[in-house]
């Protein structure tokens, strides 16, 4: 367990807050099967329904829900996460701090602040998905150059100190922990640049002792080394698992996507499967030891890493209960997989065109053009879809049964020269440009109500932007999500009727969530932020607005 970081470490502390219901224990079964009113871990339970019990907020009165408190953080990055609430305290997440505030006002509990090593890498330093995890008087929280930390719930003290990501190579974290099994489970990112590979690690919450580790690019002596030509490609890095896992109870399975191999271009430079990037990796939660595993793209070249967060539930299919993961593709599909088995049970194409990845074999196989690998520098390739989905959260709800999916219908052309013929790992591995389709379809980004036992598509939303926007599900029936248009919207959850909508200060990229206190129910969704990570728009819209992270709450007057 490493302690670096512990002496630019800052909380600030607000007297008033002894007066408020704080976390001071919290139980494993309260993050199975939360109560009502608390959604205290990223999905609000650990299979990621993002689906709340709670209903004083429903489709016939949420015409009247009123801005209650808002409150600036004090920071613009590129903001892509969700706030948690337990017992009356939010936590929000940044990628060098925590903030607590007082769930009904916004007033400030406490703040824990660091100051992030000098090597820490761009990207981990200027976003964060995913959230913090409340457990057991503790918050759990991963920072932007690698460590992972517990936080006193109540005073917002450092408990312990863990660097898990390898700093030196500039990796650190952009996604929060998750909670499986009694264990802190997490995936640095960062391994693009090089010399480092990806991995899914698992630590003991109590003192942040390392308890396994999975490597998504496997070492000499392990399962899938053999699809590395030559080896010492498995050893140039690659393969972050960038983004939030889920975890299911009921077989002690944890689920993580990994991201691409380096570098991008594969020709000259590694050939093979390459596992296991660009799949997705189910984990024993006890050992690490890999369960199955579904490579989605071999040899990707084309940087189309499966990294969207999984969705688990049990689900009627063809008159079986089976226990089933939704794993959503970058590339434009839905996947139904038996959980037990690792067996695809059903796909389905959700894009209007598909270049590269054109589709599954009848055993489960992907079909891959290899047409549109790269041979020569200068060439362009069209990439459709190239992110259908990315980091944001989709929301599943058991009383209407559908599956709530942020989704862009993102085509590009690819230029993606190779590196020269001396690279080495550590150096830049990407030589890529993108020129975005944005109007190549009649919307770019959409919220998609989806039948995932048929894959029909029962309502949908779409715009002329990105959609980035994680929604929250109600038993309600209401669907609450953000957009990049500075519009917080309020849906039916059955026909996708628009019920109420609040133009924010800036644009929203983030995850609504829902809560209750003393109660009363509570919406939230955060805005604003540095507008830097993938702002396209059709053409003639605006840009997106920019502005101060700030959190807004709503509620019924």
């Amino acid at each position: 367990m490493g302690t670096q970081g512990k002496s630019y470490s800052r909380v600030v502390v607000v007297l008033a807050m002894l007066a408020l219901p704080v976390a001071v224990a919290q139980t494993e079964q309260e993050l199975l099967n939360p109560p009502a009113s608390e959604w205290p871990t990223y999905g609000r339970n650990l299979e990621m329904h993002r689906y709340s019990p709670l209903s004083q907020i429903n489709t016939l009165n949420v015409t009247r829900l009123r801005m209650v408190w808002s409150r600036s953080l004090g920071f613009r990055t590129d903001a892509q996460f969700s706030p948690v609430v337990y017992r009356g305290i939010m936590y929000i997440p940044a990628p060098d701090r925590v903030i607590a505030l007082n769930a009904t006002n916004g007033e400030l509990v406490w703040e824990y602040k660091v100051k992030l090593h000098e090597k820490t890498g761009s990207l981990a330093a200027s976003r964060n998905r995913g959230a913090v995890v409340v457990f057991d008087g503790k918050v759990y929280h991963t920072l932007g150059d690698g460590r992972v930390v517990a936080l006193d719930a109540r005073t917002g003290k450092e408990v312990w100190s863990t660097q898990v990501g390898k700093i030196e190579f500039g990796e650190g974290f952009t996604s929060g922990p998750i909670f499986a099994g009694g264990k802190i489970v997490v995936g640095p990112s960062g391994a693009d640049i090089g010399g480092v590979n990806g991995r899914v690690v698992a630590l003991d919450p109590q003192n942040g002792r390392i308890l396994w580790t999975f490597n998504t690019i496997p070492q000499p002596g392990e399962p899938g080394f053999e699809t590395w030509d030559p080896p010492t490609a498995a050893q140039w890095g690659g393969g972050s698992a960038w983004n939030v896992g889920a975890y299911d109870p009921v077989t002690r399975t944890v689920i993580y996507g990994v991201g691409q191999p380096i570098p991008w271009v594969a020709k000259d430079f590694r050939r093979g499967d390459n596992l296991y990037t660009a799949s997705w990796v189910a984990l024993d939660v006890d050992t690490g030891k890999l369960k199955w595993h579904y490579m989605v793209i071999p040899n990707d070249e084309w940087d189309l890493d499966q990294i969207a967060t999984p969705t688990i539930t049990d689900m009627r299919i063809d008159g079986q209960t089976r226990r089933v993961a939704l794993l959503p593709t970058t590339t434009g599909f839905l996947l139904l997989f038996d959980i037990r088995s690792g067996q695809m049970i059903k796909w389905y194409q959700m894009v209007p065109e598909v270049t590269i990845h054109k589709g599954f074999t009848p055993d489960g196989k992907p079909i891959i053009d290899d047409t549109f690998r790269y041979q020569q520098a200068g060439e362009k390739k069209l990439v459709c879809a190239f992110r259908w989905v990315d980091w944001e959260p989709a929301a599943f709800s058991p009383q209407t049964g559908l599956y709530y999916r942020p989704n862009t219908y993102d085509c590009a052309n690819l230029k993606n020269d190779p590196p020269p013929a001396d690279w080495r790992p550590g150096q830049n591995p990407i030589n890529a440009e993108f020129e975005y389709l944005t109007d190549r379809f009649n919307r770019y980004g959409a919220l998609s109500a989806i039948d995932p036992v048929t894959g029909r598509v029962v309502w949908e939303f779409g715009y002329g932007y990105r959609n980035f926007n994680g929604p929250v599900v109600t038993a309600g029936g209401v669907v609450f999500s953000g957009f990049m248009d500075r519009v917080f919207r309020a849906f039916n959850a059955r026909t996708g009727e628009v019920l109420w909508q609040q133009v924010m200060p800036a644009y929203m990229q983030t995850d609504a969530i829902t809560y209750m206190v003393e109660g009363k129910q509570y919406v939230a969704v955060i805005a604003g932020g540095a507008g830097t990570f993938f702002p396209h728009r059709q053409t003639g819209l605006p840009a997106p607005v920019e502005g101060e992270v700030t959190a807004f709450v709503f509620a019924l007057p």
